[in-house]
């Protein structure tokens, strides 16, 4: 019963220290993304406006968490540039390596997956959603700012 009772102790212990942690989100991220506006952005027929953005983000929590974005710079190929913006990050979850969150408003969209000490997936920009216009869309990537540009 002892030598059972032991085994039994010495599996859990092993398949404690084997399994894969949780992913975070907690930390200081590189941000960058780009979105494809709609035909009723276009800059002339058939040129759609794209605009790149890059900017850090600040976040902290676990299954739930909040932040910041700062320094974002948005630059589009229409030769507008906006630096600058800050603002509030809110509505995160993170469940099984799959993140969401908002950017000030639920008509920012991110939505990725956690690879380790980076982070990607799609974003929508319904801001300008209005009767007629739909949503700009696309893709955005994050890396953890102390492993950015290590590998």
């Amino acid at each position: 019963m002892k030598r059972n009772l032991s085994a039994v102790l010495a599996a859990a212990l092993l398949a404690l220290t084997c399994t894969e942690p949780s992913p975070s989100v907690g930390g200081t991220w590189r941000l960058t993304s780009s979105l494809t506006y709609p035909p009723d952005f276009d800059i002339a027929p058939g040129q759609p406006e794209v605009c790149a953005d890059t900017g850090v983000l600040t976040l902290s929590g676990g299954a739930a968490f909040s932040g910041t974005y700062d320094s974002l710079t948005i630059a589009c190929n229409t030769g507008a540039t906006i630096t600058g913006i800050n603002g509030l990050v809110i509505n995160g979850a993170l469940a099984s390596g799959t993140v969401s969150f908002n950017f000030d408003t639920p008509d920012w969209l991110y939505v990725g997956t956690v690879h380790g000490d980076s982070i990607g997936g799609t974003v929508t920009d319904s801001l300008n959603g209005m009767p007629g216009r739909e949503a700009a869309t696309g893709s955005w990537s994050a890396c953890e700012s102390r492993t950015c540009g290590t590998r």
